[in-house]
Order: structure tokens, then sequence, then C-alpha cells
């Protein structure tokens, strides 16, 4: 009996909501993520503008699962789109934030926000295939999956075309271990990013000049990391995102 209980109550929810206009979401949502222009309803909706601290993120469309109302978890398929970033994947959310098989492509431009400290820009076209991203309050827990860049320009005292940048995020208990290589740059990247579940990361990275180098370039690397006794130059930093 029991059981038919919450099946007749998951049902009625279903019901309800797909006749409560999406508008009411903004009602609910944190002080750091602005929607508006919404479309639909709870159900099935949109916003043309979501914005999740001060970055425009464009619109977004959601499709609620009903799958899930009887584990009494919130989940639904995304489609965010802006000018430099698209996306589409599976939000399932009960406790912690779960994200799978994300599949996103765009500019290099959209990471900016997150790389100005560093007091570079980035330039290029990226995408994504991330099987599974888990966040909790205090940072990302878990990430798997790949991200490459094609190409990738660094912007900062020195002008880089690192060429085509390959990254692979693989989840171990406390970090995620991301390694990252590159060919056809001005110089020849390759090391170890340790991303940890509260937001510290660990930089483990050797940078050599090759046959694309500018006499800028050569010169710059020095100061940049630890100069080796092959050429190479050891770049290792730690901080917190």
């Amino acid at each position: 009996m029991k059981k038919y209980i919450i099946i007749g109550v998951a049902v009625f929810l279903l019901a309800m909501i797909a006749y409560i206009p999406a508008s009411v979401a903004a009602k609910f949502l944190p002080d750091n993520i602005k929607a508006s222009q919404f479309q639909g309803n709870l159900w099935d909706g949109s916003a043309a503008r979501f914005i999740v601290d001060n970055i425009d993120y464009g619109s977004v469309k959601w499709k609620i699962k009903s799958s899930c109302f009887l584990l009494f978890k919130l989940c639904a398929d995304i489609k965010q789109s802006h000018a430099d970033i698209e996306s589409a994947f599976s939000l399932k959310m009960r406790g912690t934030t779960e994200v799978s098989n994300l599949m996103a492509r765009g500019n290099a431009s959209a990471f900016n926000p997150f790389v100005k400290n560093f007091g570079i820009s980035l330039s290029g076209n990226f995408d994504a295939d991330m099987k599974d991203i888990q966040i909790h309050a205090n940072g990302i827990q878990r990430l798997q999956g790949y991200m490459n860049f094609s190409p990738l320009d660094v912007n900062g005292v020195l002008r880089l075309s690192m060429g085509d940048v390959n990254s692979v995020f693989e989840p171990m208990s406390d970090y995620t271990h991301i390694d990252i290589n590159n060919k056809r740059g001005h110089v020849d990247l390759a090391g170890v990013i340790q991303l940890f579940n509260d937001m510290r990361y660990q930089l483990d990275l050797k940078a050599r000049s090759n046959t694309n180098s500018t006499e800028a370039v050569i010169n710059g690397l020095k100061y940049i990391g630890d100069l080796q006794a092959d050429g190479s130059v050891n770049i290792k930093q730690s901080g917190k995102f």
C-alpha cells in the first residue's frame, strides 16, 4: 500500500509541475544565479539569460526526468547555448550535484574568468566529453573525461601558441589526476595537474623549446620555471581556485 501511495504522490506532483510557469524557478535560485526571459513550465522550460557568479552562460533549456521522482531526486536533461560555448548534459541533484555525459564545445575565452588571476587570457577552440562530474559544497569531488583545445593561444607577458592541447581527467580518492600534453605548439608541454576536492591544485609541468619556438619564447621560458640542464623548464605551482 505504501508503494502505491508514493507513486500516487509522485504522479500528482508531476501533474502540478507541468502547469507551473517556468518563471517560478527564479524565486528559488541562490543569490549567485540570475535567470530571466522564461518560457514553458517547470517540467519543460527555458531561460534566455542565465548568469552564474556574474558569468553569462546565455540560454538554458531543461526537461525534468520523471524517473527520478520516486527516488526523491531532481534529474533533468540540460542544453546550454552561448556565443562562446555550447553544452548538453544530464543533471542529478540530491545532496551533491552530479553531471553526466557532458558534451561541450566553444571558444577557449569562456575560461578566461577562471584564469585571470594567473595574469593570462586564452583564445582558440575547445571540445570536452566529461562522463562524470560530482560537485559538493566545497568544490569538485570527481572529474572523469577529456578536454581538448585546438589550437590554444595563451596571452600574457608572452603570446604563446600551444598548438593542440590534450587533457585527460581521472578521478582518484581525494583528487582528480589530469594528464596534459600538446603538439605543434611554440613549446612542448607535458605533465600533471592534481585538482583536490577542496579546489586546491598542484602543477607539475615540463616545458621545452622546439623548432617552432621564437627567440622571445626561448628567452622567456627561463622566467616561468626552473631551468634544467637539458634546456627544459620545470613549472611547479600550487594554490586554490
